[in-house]
């Protein structure tokens, strides 16, 4: 498990702190938590004694003292509980039925000052009484990490053998892709695994990522992203391409990065329809890992809660499930800075709390923002620090309209030998790669209406019926590329034409 809780538990135990709240989402992973600091602390293993309102005090399984009422069970552990380590299951839930137990509880607390007994008080979520705020040792035990997950996926595979020996690194790879999820979440994943025969790698971490986006189901402002893009069906944004390939290990495991820090955050700007969006699913495509969008729409709705509190449990479920890549699409409309397009002001709270987790965030969660009008936004986004590194996607030069040409060509069901890209390139200068996609969709469907495949004069038809944005909004693509010449990195090795 991680160090942290762990040594915060070992701390409770050495100043004597005879009531410990513990918030866990597992309790079984709990029990093995305080089972290994019993043993340590009394130099021999020592069960734990468990407690719930159904079965009364439990040690391994079997049914000690059944005192299942509440009350009944602090009133034993006041008067005969033995040294040794006791765990009350959600009984936290229970203090506001009944305030006497809040006064067992500091009685209790007085009780056990000289005695060597500890009362672990084990809840999902938070409830404590203001009467006990403190009497009790403050523990989140947290989700597992890597060595736990990698724990249970052996000793899953010890039960469950697959039929053929797995290829070397295949848990540690597992283990870390499954980060954020819990240990029993784990354990039952890699059971299907084994039964449903996907135990190659590439298919495996898709499942991960697959089970990733269902826990999110939960909430409601991060928004699961199914797939990622395959880099190879990008057309052009060499250098950027080069940048991501280049972090690539950071996140894969292919490599030993320890001690190097990890990619914080990248921010796309450019030309609407030039492929910001796409940009982010290639991050996510290019490192495997799950892509979710943070839907700021519904953060500042109020739908769910203050704004601040909104964002702020989006940012901690985010953190949860990492490594993950977190889209913040359209940033200036997102904290409410570009006023030409959104009628009310922005958020400085929630600004405010954005750019400290910016700062202070876990390295496993990478922040993917995007920006049609970056010079909205204020100069501590974009400041080196919080973003590794800043894209400007610019309209495709002719070298990278006949690559995403022959890509969309393909997808549509043509054979790109047989057009004329270099004069399909030059007929569609000035076109966003979304431009190019709908021209080859419209010509696939002028064809379709007159019974036929499509040709390289469907393509031409359709072309001669698009108006691109270039021409529509020549002067505010101007100025975006005059604003970004000495702010940004072109995505492109080449110039745009």
């Amino acid at each position: 498990m991680s160090e942290a809780p762990r040594a915060r538990l070992a701390k409770a135990l050495a100043a004597h702190h005879p009531l410990i709240y513990v918030l866990a989402q597992e309790e079984r992973r709990l029990e093995h938590v305080l089972a290994a600091l019993a043993a340590e602390r009394y130099g021999a293993p020592r069960p734990i004694t468990a407690w719930t309102g159904t079965r009364g005090f439990t040690v391994e399984g079997r049914v000690v003292e059944p005192a299942c009422e509440p009350l009944a069970a602090l009133r034993h552990l006041l008067e005969s509980a033995e040294p040794g380590f006791y765990l009350l299951k959600d009984f936290p839930l229970l203090l506001a039925a009944d305030p006497r137990l809040v006064r067992a509880l500091r009685d209790l607390y007085e009780a056990l000052a000289e005695r060597d007994v500890f009362v672990f008080l084990s809840c999902p979520q938070l409830v404590l009484p203001d009467a006990l705020a403190r009497h009790v040792f403050m523990v989140d035990l947290g989700m597992p990490d890597e060595a736990e997950l990698a724990a249970e996926l052996a000793a899953v595979l010890a039960r469950h053998p697959p039929p053929a020996a797995l290829p070397q690194g295949w848990i540690a790879r597992c283990a870390a892709a499954m980060k954020g999820m819990t240990v029993d979440e784990a354990g039952h994943l890699a059971r299907r695994l084994v039964a449903e025969g996907k135990l190659d790698l590439d298919a495996c971490l898709a499942e991960v990522r697959e089970e990733k986006g269902a826990a999110l189901m939960r909430e409601a402002c991060l928004k699961f992203i199914p797939s990622g893009v395959d880099i190879a069906r990008v057309g052009g944004l060499e250098n950027l391409k080069e940048w991501v390939l280049s972090r690539r290990a950071f996140f894969t495991g292919e490599a030993n990065t320890a001690g190097v820090p990890l990619p914080s955050g990248v921010l796309f700007m450019g030309v609407s329809g030039c492929g910001k969006s796409m940009a982010a699913k290639l991050v996510a495509g290019a490192w495997g890992l799950p892509l979710v969008r943070l839907d700021m729409n519904l953060v500042l709705s109020g739908a769910y809660g203050a704004p601040e509190f909104a964002f702020d449990r989006s940012l901690r479920t985010a953190e949860a499930i990492a490594p993950v890549v977190l889209w913040i699409d359209e940033m200036e409309n997102s904290f409410g800075y570009d006023t030409e397009t959104r009628g009310g002001g922005n958020n400085q709270n929630v600004f405010a709390s954005f750019l400290t987790w910016m700062q202070e965030k876990p390295a496993g969660v990478f922040v993917v923002a995007t920006a049609n009008r970056i010079e909205k936004l204020p100069a501590e986004v974009i400041r080196k620090g919080r973003f590794d590194q800043l894209f400007f996607l610019d309209l495709p030069g002719d070298e990278e309209r006949a690559s995403i040409l022959e890509i969309h060509l393909r997808a549509a069901g043509g054979d790109p030998a047989a057009f004329n890209l270099k004069a399909l390139a030059a007929l569609t200068r000035g076109w966003s790669g979304a431009e190019i996609e709908q021209g080859v969709q419209a010509a696939v469907v002028h064809a379709w209406q007159e019974g036929r495949a499509f040709t390289e004069r469907d393509v031409m038809w359709s072309a001669s019926r698009i108006v691109p944005l270039s021409r529509t909004m020549e002067e505010q693509i101007k100025q975006l590329r005059f604003w970004s010449q000495e702010r940004a990195t072109p995505a492109s090795r080449k110039p745009a034409a």
